[in-house]
């Protein structure tokens, strides 16, 4: 490990310490430069612990956006994996690629787009690929392709016991099914083979439609229910993602990114127009871009400078009754904004016991950014839209608590997850974040 450990004497400190969401004042960070480094801070993690009899926290990053912040930690271990970026196109005709966990997801859209390929991570570049393809993925084309889980061939994994595996469906399957979506209860990805989608777009670029549209709404509930049968009737090429906030005097004022998965207009612009129809339109700005323009990089160091508290839920249908609930969370005194991000499509074609992401019914993600209030003031905030929620993404919320893993990952989804998190890590090393297993 020489030349890998950061100490708060070391001058890289202060840039390693802290995540996007939370500073940090650990005792040691490693930063992993190969795989070896990853299997012998687990091992120290471990040996740690058992030498002093407490549970020392140990955290693991891989870009360091995670919304929980528990990537950082006071007084204990991080394992830093940014620096395991390597990208390999396997195969450019079938869409095949390898990448290490410390990556971005704005690396990989712009290394794929050269080729005309794509695939679902996010909507922002700087986050990295290891946190957000074993915790799901809900992208631009979720309802084209399905979660970035989803398109996993086999992932390396670290386990507890620093041994490494390769998985996937024929080799220790139930491994495989637990890093899609378990996060890191069942170890540490180290890297991951994906396959990624051609565009019918121009060659070489990767190009999409996208549309903004800002809305401005007297009636939240109406508009939801709305925007949610255009859902419904769209094409899976079409996603959508909104952006809320309350102007006073029951109005909200709504930005709209819209993206198509390709660039055939004639096809996308009813539905485009469609858009335009549901409320009153204040802007609107459709192009054809490259697919990376739209997913922001900016390689910002992390230094805990984003403080909002995050939330949210999965919700079964997309209507007046969920708009309503936005209205009144958005209307609390902690409230910033509130968010809807389109499912169904690809993600509900998935069977709901295929991969440790069990949610595959739900028609709609919604959210809230909240000021960093007291929990108690949060749950309040966000209570009218707690009761509507049947499922949350885990990796996109503040809330680590046990009734937030329980709707992460539900009934027999959580149950066999505990199952295999029990046997290859019986110790619970992995224990920092939203986790079903507690001390």
């Amino acid at each position: 490990m020489a030349g890998t450990a950061i100490t708060a004497q070391d001058s890289g400190y202060a840039a390693a310490r802290s995540s996007y969401m939370a500073v940090g004042s650990p005792q040691l960070v490693f930063k992993a430069r190969t795989e070896e480094h990853v299997q012998q801070a687990v091992l120290y993690a471990a040996q740690v612990r058992v030498r002093t009899g407490e549970r020392i926290p140990f955290s693991v990053r891989s870009g360091g956006h995670g919304i929980s912040g528990m990537s950082t930690n006071s007084g204990g271990i991080i394992l830093d994996l940014s620096g395991l970026r390597a990208f390999e196109l396997l195969d450019p005709e079938s869409g095949t690629f390898r990448v290490e966990a410390g990556a971005t997801w704005g690396q990989i859209a712009s290394a794929l787009a050269a080729n005309d390929l794509v695939i679902s991570s996010g909507n922002f570049g700087d986050t990295g690929v290891g946190g957000l393809a074993t915790a799901g993925g809900i992208g631009y084309f979720g309802r084209a392709q399905g979660l970035t889980l989803d398109a996993m061939i086999r992932a390396r994994l670290v386990t507890a016991d620093g041994e490494v595996r390769w998985v996937d469906d024929t080799h220790e399957p139930e491994l495989f099914w637990a890093v899609r979506g378990g996060a890191t209860q069942a170890g540490i990805a180290t890297a991951f083979d994906f396959k990624a989608t051609a565009l019918d777009s121009v060659p070489g670029n990767s190009r999409i439609l996208h549309q903004q549209l800002t809305y401005v709404s007297r009636n939240l509930a109406s508009f939801t229910a709305e925007w949610g049968q255009w859902m419904r009737e769209a094409p899976d090429q079409m996603e959508s993602f909104l952006t809320i906030q309350a102007l006073g005097d029951g109005q909200h004022a709504i930005q709209a990114r819209n993206v198509w998965a390709g660039d055939d207009a004639m096809a996308a612009r009813p539905i485009l127009q469609a858009a335009m129809e549901i409320a009153q339109v204040h802007d609107e700005h459709t192009q054809a871009v490259p697919y990376p323009l739209i997913v922001p990089t900016p390689n910002t160091p992390h230094v805990g400078q984003q403080r909002i508290q995050m939330r949210d839920v999965l919700v079964d249908v997309a209507d007046e009754e969920l708009g309503a609930a936005l209205a009144d969370s958005l209307g609390q005194r902690g409230t910033l904004l509130a968010e809807l991000r389109g499912l169904g499509g690809a993600i509900a074609r998935v069977p709901a016991d295929a991969t440790a992401w069990g949610n595959r019914h739900q028609e709609v993600l919604a959210g809230t950014w909240m000021h960093p209030l007291q929990m108690a003031e949060q749950d309040a905030a966000f209570a009218p839209l707690q009761q509507l929620g049947t499922g949350t993404y885990g990796a996109y919320s503040s809330d680590i608590r046990q009734d937030a893993a329980a709707l992460a990952w539900p009934g027999a989804t959580g149950r066999k997850l505990i199952e295999i998190s029990e046997q290859v890590d019986p110790q619970l090393l992995f224990d920092r974040g939203l986790t079903l297993r507690q001390h």
